[in-house]
This record gives structure tokens, C-alpha cells and sequence, in this order.
């Protein structure tokens, strides 16, 4: 399996340039990214909805679940659609998402923290993050602009960081070949 990494270094190498350049397009121009990151997800949301489709038909001979697959292809080809249809829409809809998300897991860990105060030390510090969490699920709520973009400079240091240790590993691997090479 190693020789594999070896030989194919300049893979990882092309995923971390990529990744590196979609760092910097979501850090340099966020609102343009994160649509467009939206409307990839619509992408996929409707292939991945015609596979299910496809896949409940092939398979509802031989599977008892077909129904599900087809059911769960028919959503996606509709979310699909839909983002194509208003990715803005749907792109403010994912923001609410994370914002409920934010503001439940926050409530969560401060439930856990009163809940768990007789046991362990420093519970204010749990209860703490969870306000800061619950804080931050709602500015996303308030503002979903500024949150997309938020998001989306977040997307881009994570995809920045990302592409420097796929860079770096790249260069380790062919180093490592041309060092088993000789």
C-alpha cells in the first residue's frame, strides 16, 4: 500500500493546491464562494437523488427497502432542484440549520454542566461554553449575512490548512520514492 502513496504523491499534491486555492477564494471573496458552494450542494443533492431513484428501481426485486430509495432520491432530485431554483434561499435555510444547532448543543452543554455539577470541578468553565455557544447560534439567527460569510472564511482556514499538510505530504512522499528509487 505504500508504494501506492509513493508513486501516486503528485495526487495529494493536486488535492492540496486545490484546496489551498479554495481557501483563498473563500477568504478573498466569501460571498462568491459560499454561493457557489451552495449550488454545488444542489448538484449534489440531485445526482445523488438520481442514483437513488435509479438504485430503488434496480433494486426493488431483490430489496424490501426500494420504497425508502426511491422516496429518499425523489427529496434529493426535489432539493436539488430547488437549490437550483433559489440557492439563496437555500443557503439561508442552511445558516438557520447551524444556527438551531448551535443554540441546541449550547443549551445541551449547559444542561449537562448543572446537571453534572456535584461530580466534576469547574463546571462554570462547561457553562460558560455553553452560553458562548448559544451566543453564537444566535448572531448567526440575526445576521445569516454576515454568518455566511463568517462560515465561509472558516471553510477557508480550515481548506487552507488542509492544503499545506496535503502539500507537505506530498513533497514527504516523493521524497520517500525517490529515496526507494535509487
Amino acid at each position: 500500500m505504500l508504494d501506492f502513496y509513493n508513486a501516486y504523491w503528485w495526487i495529494f499534491l493536486l488535492r492540496g493546491v486545490f484546496a489551498l486555492a479554495l481557501g483563498i477564494l473563500a477568504l478573498g471573496w466569501p460571498g462568491v464562494t459560499f454561493t457557489t458552494l451552495i449550488v454545488f450542494l444542489g448538484a449534489y443533492l440531485f445526482i445523488g437523488g438520481l442514483f437513488g431513484i435509479v438504485g430503488g428501481i434496480a433494486a426493488r426485486r431483490t430489496n424490501e427497502n426500494w420504497g425508502l430509495f426511491l422516496f429518499s432520491g425523489l427529496i434529493g432530485v426535489i432539493l436539488g432542484i430547488l437549490t437550483f431554483y433559489n440557492p439563496f434561499a437555500t443557503g439561508a435555510a442552511l445558516i438557520y440549520l447551524i444556527a438551531f444547532g448551535a443554540i441546541m448543543a449550547g443549551l445541551f452543554e449547559v444542561l449537562v454542566a448543572i446537571r453534572l455539577r456535584k461530580v466534576i470541578t469547574g463546571e462554570g468553565w462547561y457553562i460558560f461554553a455553553g452560553l458562548l455557544t448559544i451566543v453564537f447560534g444566535i448572531l448567526l439567527a440575526v445576521n445569516p449575512i454576515a454568518a455566511a460569510v463568517t462560515l465561509t472564511w472558516m471553510f477557508g482556514i480550515y481548506a487552507i490548512f488542509i492544503g499545506i499538510m496535503l502539500v507537505y505530504l506530498s513533497i514527504k512522499l516523493r521524497k520517500y520514492n525517490k529515496g526507494t528509487a535509487a
